[in-house]
């Protein structure tokens, strides 16, 4: 239900006498961080360090790339030696093979190319053939 309004003017609030006190609207608050050429300053030392670090690995990458180059080449030798040996021996077990299979041909040099290009070349050998043993 609504209340009737009377003729009465309306009773209106007021401040206190004297006034009210008055706000303190200056604004005290705490320095937020470092200032803009501290965190530029920073952040150049950090980047100056990590490229530093990077130049360091990469060196020491070089010095180890260079290491593991040089064993390399010191095996060689002895590598290509063993494939040689692997290499003939399984020519040995090719001619022996051709010769058995070519002897019904009159005239057939065992081991000499086919193809006449006047160089020598490897036979294409197949590791994996499991009939030469």
């Amino acid at each position: 239900m609504s209340v009737r309004p009377s003729n009465l003017p309306p009773i209106q609030d007021m401040p206190p006498s004297g006034g009210f006190p008055k706000l303190d609207t200056s604004r005290n608050l705490p320095a937020r961080g470092p200032k803009g050429w501290q965190l530029w300053a920073g952040a150049s030392a950090m980047i100056m360090y990590g490229f530093y670090q990077v130049g360091k690995t990469n060196k020491e990458n070089v010095r180890q790339k260079m290491y593991e180059r040089k064993i390399r080449y010191a095996l060689a030798p002895v590598l290509q030696a063993e494939a040689d040996r692997e290499y003939m021996q399984r020519e040995l077990i090719n001619l022996k093979k051709e010769a058995e299979v070519m002897k019904s041909i009159p005239n057939w040099e065992v081991g000499k190319n086919p193809y006449a290009s006047g160089k020598w070349m490897p036979r294409a050998i197949n590791k994996f053939d499991r009939s030469i043993k």
